[in-house]
C-alpha cells in the first residue's frame, strides 16, 4: 500500500512511507527532515536512533514515536515539513522518546519540544522577525485561552484536551524555557539541554531533575525561578502610574525618567527589558529589577524621551487585558458574549460559499447568530458579520469600526495603504473596539460569493491575525493592528 522511498544521512537511514496520491511528495520531506536533522544533532548531540521514517496515516494525526512520526494524510497534502509539524515530531526523538517524562509528575517534555522546534528554529536560521512573531503568539495565545480564574499551573499539565491546555502545557512552558535562557544564559542553557539529553537517555526525567541541573552549572540556586513559573499558576500583571520626565537637576541637556510600576500578588522577581526612545533614530536600553508589589523608577537619560517601552520584544511573559491584546477571530470566538450576524434568508445557492461555516457556528448552543439588513453593534459583546451584510457594514463610514485601516467598496478593498481588486479574494478583517475596550468586531466576506468557498472550512485557523487577505483560499497578505490599549508603551507626562 506504501511507496517507500529512501536516504542515507551519515549512519541514519531516512525513509518516507506514503501513499501513491502523496508519494511526489516523497523528496521534499527527506530533505527537510535531514536539515532539522543538521540542526538538532549539531545542539542536542547524536540522533537517538538508527532510522527515523515519516509515515503517512489514513486518519488526522501528529505524532512522534521512536524513529518514525505519524501524520495525517491531509497534514501531509499540504507538504506541513514547517519546524511546528514535522521538525516538532523530529526533536521528539531526543525529548519524548529517548529521554522520558513521567506526565504524572508535570509534562516538561511538550514545552521544550515547542521551544526548540516552534520557536528556536527561527532564531537559529537567522529569521530574527519569525523568532518574534512565535514569542507574539505564544503570549497571545496563552492570554487569550487562560484567564486568571481557570489557569494552573505547568507542573499541572500532563496532556492536551483543551485550547487551554495547550496554552499553558505548550505555549506558557515554551516561553518558561525562554525566561530560564534569559536567566541564565545562552552557553549554560544548551549545556543544560544537551545534559538532560546525557542524562535521561533511556530513563525518566522530572521538573525537579531539571531545576538540578540548571542550578547546578549557572551556579546560582534556581528554586525561585521554578516556584514562580512552574509551581505557580498564572503570570506577572504590571501597571505604571505618575511616569514623568524632567531635566536633571545638575546635569543640563540629561533627563530622568520617574514613576512608579506595580504587579499584583504574588509579586515575581523580573528583569524587564526597557527601551527609551529619545527622537532622531537614538534608543537608551536598559533593565527593570522587580522583585516587589512596587518598584520605583529613576532613570537618567541622555536627551529628552519620546517613548518608553516595556518588554517591547517580548521576553517576559506577563498578562494581558482583552482591550492590550490586537483585534483578531481568537478574541471573538473566546468572548463570554459574540455574536454571529449574517444576511436576511438567503436560498441554498446564496449561503453555499459560507455553509459550511454557518453548519459549524450553529452547533455551538453560546453563540447567538442572528439574520438582519442593518447590524445593530449596540449590546456588549463580539460581532462576527459574514457575507454581503459584512461587506456592507465597511463600505459605509459611519459603521466602519476600521476606518483609519480599512476602506471596502463593491469591487475593492484597501488595507494599509493596500488596495486588492481580484475577485477570487477573500477578507478576514477584525476591527477594534474602542468604545468597548475587550470586545471586537470581525467580517468575514469576498469581492464575489465565490471567493469565500474554500476559505470558510477552514476560517478558525486563521485566528491569529487582524487582517488576511486570501486569493483562491491562499493567504496572499496577513498583519496585526494595534490593541485599543498598549501592554507596552508606558505613557510619559511631565511635572
Amino acid at each position: 500500500r506504501f511507496i517507500v522511498h529512501t536516504r542515507q544521512w551519515h549512519d541514519i537511514e531516512i525513509a518516507t512511507y506514503l501513499f501513491a496520491d502523496e508519494a511526489p511528495l516523497a523528496t521534499q520531506y527527506l530533505d527537510a527532515t535531514i536539515r532539522y536533522l543538521e540542526l538538532y544533532t549539531e545542539l542536542l548531540g547524536p540522533f537517538p536512533f538508527s532510522t527515523f521514517a515519516v509515515a503517512e496515516n489514513f486518519f488526522p494525526s501528529g505524532l512522534g514515536m521512536p524513529a518514525f512520526t505519524l501524520l495525517g494524510q491531509g497534514v501531509m497534502r499540504r507538504g506541513y515539513t514547517q519546524p511546528y509539524s514535522l521538525g516538532h515530531e523530529i526533536v521528539h526523538s531526543w525529548f519524548g522518546n529517548s529521554v522520558l517524562n513521567d506526565f504524572s509528575q508535570g509534562n516538561w517534555v511538550e514545552g521544550l519540544t515547542t521551544y526548540l522546534a516552534n520557536y528556536y528554529y527561527d532564531e537559529a536560521t537567522g529569521n530574527t522577525q519569525g523568532a518574534f512573531n512565535t514569542r507574539r503568539r505564544m503570549h497571545h495565545e496563552y492570554n487569550v485561552y487562560t484567564t486568571p480564574q481557570d489557569d494552573y499551573p505547568v507542573r499541572q499539565f500532563h496532556h492536551k484536551e483543551t485550547r487551554r491546555d495547550n496554552a499553558v502545557g505548550y505555549q506558557k512552558t515554551a516561553l518558561v524555557f525562554h525566561m530560564l535562557r534569559q536567566e541564565v544564559g545562552d552557553q549554560i542553557f544548551f549545556q543544560g539541554i544537551r545534559q538532560i539529553v546525557k542524562e535521561g537517555t533511556g530513563r525518566y526525567m522530572e521538573w525537579p531533575d531539571l531545576e538540578r541541573i540548571f542550578s547546578r552549572l549557572s551556579g546560582q540556586d534556581l528554586a525561585w525561578f521554578f516556584t514562580q513559573w512552574v509551581d505557580q499558576a498564572g503570570a506577572p500583571s504590571l501597571a505604571w502610574n505618575n511616569v514623568e520626565v524632567q531635566e536633571h537637576p545638575q546635569q543640563a541637556g540629561e533627563f530622568v525618567i520617574t514613576g512608579t510600576i506595580t504587579q499584583l500578588n504574588p509579586p515575581y522577581r523580573l528583569t524587564l527589558p526597557l527601551e527609551i526612545e529619545l527622537g532622531e533614530g537614538r534608543k537608551h536600553s536598559t533593565t527593570l529589577e522587580m522583585s516587589r508589589t512596587l518598584e520605583s523608577l529613576a532613570i537618567q537619560v541622555p536627551a529628552r524621551p519620546t517613548k518608553v517601552l516595556l518588554d517591547p520584544q517580548l521576553h517576559v511573559l506577563r498578562w494581558l487585558e482583552r482591550d492590550q491584546l490586537p483585534p483578531m477571530l481568537n478574541v471573538w470566538e473566546t468572548d463570554t458574549a459574540h455574536t454571529v450576524l449574517l444576511p436576511p434568508t438567503q436560498s441554498p445557492q446564496e449561503e453555499a460559499p459560507y455553509a459550511s461555516l454557518i453548519q459549524r457556528l450553529a452547533q455551538q448552543p453560546d453563540i447567538h447568530m442572528l439574520r438582519t439588513m442593518r447590524p445593530d453593534y449596540s449590546q456588549a459583546g463580539s460581532y462576527l458579520t459574514v457575507g454581503t451584510l459584512a461587506q456592507q457594514t465597511l463600505e459605509d463610514p459611519s459603521r466602519n469600526p476600521c476606518t483609519d485601516l480599512v476602506e471596502v467598496s463593491a469591487q475593492q478593498v484597501t488595507i494599509l495603504a493596500q488596495s486588492y481588486t481580484s475577485p477570487d479574494m477573500a477578507f478576514l478583517i477584525s476591527c477594534p473596539y474602542p468604545d468597548r475596550p475587550g470586545h471586537i468586531q470581525t467580517f468575514f466576506f469576498g469581492l464575489s460569493p465565490e471567493a469565500m468557498t474554500p476559505v470558510s472550512r477552514l476560517l478558525f485557523f486563521y485566528g491569529w491575525d487582524s487582517y488576511l487577505v486570501f486569493q483562491q483560499g491562499r493567504v496572499i497578505a496577513r498583519g496585526l493592528f494595534h490593541p485599543v490599549h498598549s501592554a507596552h508603551e508606558i505613557p510619559l507626562g511631565n511635572p
